[in-house]
């Protein structure tokens, strides 16, 4: 698809050059003088939901230079092998039953690459209503609350297990369409940015109980802020998951973050 807005900066904008860290040479504005030639390309498996699938299966040209990405992704899932989430729209229920050993493919996913950060990318499926063990969980009680976080702490403890530090991306505001060919419809709570600010205070809460292994990392604006490129099916093609501009935005923001996160 064409995007309707202007195009966003080169590839070129995604890699950090490694003559960026060579004594003598003027280094890039936007690369912190901490970065070495030696650390790149920085190993970084993807590991969550549809949208970490997304975002892997559409990585920005050029960024082989700068990371090395393996794609740990489980559609359909989030943090959960129980329970199930329920949507106004329909009666949509999603069963995560089906979900089991999501944890042990976030591992094998980073064990592809010998990865040294884990992007968490989740979300989609976090907005909703719940029910679990019997109980109805609605969103931002503390019963909801406390279930995601659990999870959230459990994925954050196998990876860190399996010798990756954690990435935790903050989870972008969501402008569900109905778009052909899609397995789930535009679902109206993906919709609600005060359900995606709230979970996304969850993962400052998770990152800051966690501050060894975990950092939060800050996404792009725009998708909250910009509805022209919010709302593009160029950038996402049903306004949840990334598609290459998308993508490519995606890393704009997060990569320097990323490889500023200290390995050791």
């Amino acid at each position: 698809a064409t995007p309707t807005t202007p195009a966003p900066v080169t590839p070129s904008s995604v890699v950090v050059s490694p003559s960026s860290s060579v004594p003598g040479t003027q280094a890039p504005t936007t690369v912190a003088p901490t970065i070495t030639a030696a650390s790149l390309p920085r190993r970084v498996v993807i590991v969550g939901d549809s949208m970490a699938n997304a975002l892997a299966k559409n990585l920005p040209a050029g960024i082989g230079g700068t990371f090395d990405i393996a794609n740990g992704a489980v559609e359909g899932c989030s943090v959960y092998d129980s329970g199930k989430a329920l949507s106004s729209r329909d009666g949509y229920g999603r069963n995560f039953t089906s979900c089991a050993g999501w944890d042990t493919k976030w591992v094998k996913g980073a064990q592809k690459n010998s990865a040294q950060v884990a992007l968490v990318v989740i979300g989609a499926w976090d907005v909703f209503d719940v029910e679990a063990d019997g109980q109805s969980l609605p969103f931002g009680s503390a019963g909801n609350d406390q279930r995601f976080l659990a999870g959230v702490q459990h994925g954050i403890d196998v990876l860190t297990a399996a010798g990756t530090k954690v990435a935790l991306l903050e989870i972008a505001c969501m402008r569900p369409q109905d778009v052909k060919g899609a397995g789930v419809p535009a679902l109206p709570e993906r919709g609600m940015d005060d359900h995606v600010a709230h979970l996304n205070d969850l993962l400052r809460q998770a990152a800051a109980a966690n501050p060894a292994t975990t950092t939060f990392v800050t996404g792009p604006p725009e998708y909250c802020n910009d509805p022209a490129i919010a709302s593009s099916l160029a950038y996402r093609w049903d306004g949840v998951h990334a598609y290459k501009p998308g993508a490519k935005l995606t890393f704009e923001a997060i990569a320097q973050q990323l490889l500023s996160i200290p390995l050791g």
